[in-house]
């Protein structure tokens, strides 16, 4: 079989751990249909970070950081589009890195979990345009792997979001408040309605073992433990509305232990090199597990875990409340009830493909005696939730599969073509 080889950009292994878990879903399901070759670029922002941690031989890392794109790499694939007359300069061009390997990729996955949002501003929302615009102007076809997008409210978010998405292959939306978001601005012949990939994330047996071993050796692992997933992106959109974000987890934190649950801490993003807290949920954590009274009915690790990892260890917990998207899906997989505190519609589009988007509250509304009462009605519709999770559960993880399988429909279609050309 001819090698099949695929770039996927906005994604990592280092840092945001929801990103990781999309790519071991799209890169594990990727290898089980095209086998030995199969060969991945990975345009990676943490290009040190994601050489230590990536699992596969077959993916080569290329340092692809928003400056490198934005600055140096979109410029020249300007350059390289207008340059068609002139193949020597064309040739030079190609001594990027980025630009080489873009040109030598059959088709690109666009990764990103959410972008072209109005909340994300100017600089986000160009980079999301920027991500997706370099491979086209190399002449690479480009799809969206399963994310959330819109609303497209501001006039520049909107200008860029009608420019480029209608020149993908492919827009896997996550939900379908993504799905009526894109309508609204006219995008519908490439849409596809596709469950987050993550919930197709395979387990892995070692880790499992782990964890499994770790947690039976603690004593603190009951019937009774409650997650807690907390985010520096919530505590950040805290902030600026005047929210004490910490101080509030960790009253709430108190409040679970003198009622009698044990407390995990979740970090699913962590830069453990990193003081910055861009993709690194490490400071919060620290923070917040320094301030509660009861730590003996507490546990916090403060390492950066794989993706598999965090999963299996939310799965040993009775009840997720959580901040970060992506252990809300952790949670939604293992069929563990979760209370989410979020910040865009990406969080309510998920929930409602179980029925539960009642459980999602906007981190405006935070204070710890609102978060209490959502917690008591929560816990007391367990036996509800639990039912609607195993009712669902099958249906989404094939809507997460549809994903890969929409995708390779796209690549054997082109690699097909370079056969026969």
């Amino acid at each position: 079989m001819k090698n099949v080889t695929v770039a996927i950009t906005a994604a990592s292994y280092s840092g945001n751990k929801g990103a990781a878990a999309m790519l071991q879903s799209s890169i594990s399901q990727m290898y089980a249909r095209y086998g030995d070759s199969l060969r991945v670029n990975l345009m990676s922002v943490y290009p040190e970070s994601d050489q230590k941690q990536c699992p596969w031989d077959f993916v080569r890392i290329v340092s692809c950081t928003p400056k490198q794109l934005l600055f140096i790499a979109f410029p020249l694939a300007v350059l390289y589009r207008v340059t068609f007359w002139c193949p020597p300069l064309r040739a030079l061009l190609l001594k990027n890195r980025i630009l080489k390997a873009y040109k030598g990729t059959d088709l690109v996955v666009d990764e990103a979990g959410i972008s072209f949002v109005d909340s994300r501003g100017f600089v986000m929302n160009t980079y999301a345009f920027v991500c997706a615009a370099v491979p086209l102007l190399m002449g690479t076809p480009v799809v969206k792997y399963s994310q959330a997008l819109g609303t497209f409210k501001n006039r520049y978010n909107r200008f860029l979001a009608r420019w480029i998405l209608p020149k993908l292959r492919l827009i896997c939306a996550r939900g379908k408040i993504t799905q009526k978001n894109l309508e609204e601005i006219g995008i519908t012949k490439n849409v596809r309605l596709c469950a987050d990939g993550a919930f197709s994330m395979p387990d892995n047996p070692d880790i499992s073992m782990k964890v499994r071993d770790r947690c039976k050796a603690d004593p603190f692992y009951t019937d009774n433990v409650v997650g807690l997933s907390l985010s520096s992106v919530v505590d950040g959109k805290c902030t600026k509305q005047g929210i004490d974000y910490r101080t509030c987890m960790a009253q709430f934190v108190d409040a679970l232990t003198e009622e009698g649950y044990h407390v995990l801490l979740i970090a699913n993003a962590a830069r453990i090199e990193s003081e910055k807290p861009r993709n690194n949920d490490l400071l919060v954590c620290d923070d917040v597990y320094g301030r509660v009274r009861d730590k003996e009915k507490v546990r916090w690790y403060h390492e950066e875990m794989d993706a598999e990892e965090i999963r299996e260890y939310i799965f040993r917990c009775r009840y997720l409340v959580a901040s970060r998207f992506h252990a809300m899906v952790g949670a939604l997989e293992k069929e563990v009830p979760v209370l989410l505190i979020g910040w865009s519609h990406k969080y309510q589009e998920v929930l409602d493909y179980f029925e539960l988007g009642a459980y999602s509250a906007d981190y405006s509304d935070l204070s710890l005696d609102a978060l209490r009462e959502a917690f008591g009605a929560f816990t007391q519709a367990e036996d509800e939730i639990r039912g609607k999770l195993r009712e669902h559960h099958d249906e989404v993880i094939a809507g997460s599969r549809s994903n890969i399988e929409l995708i390779s429909q796209i690549l054997d279609e082109i690699t097909s073509g370079d056969q026969e050309g």
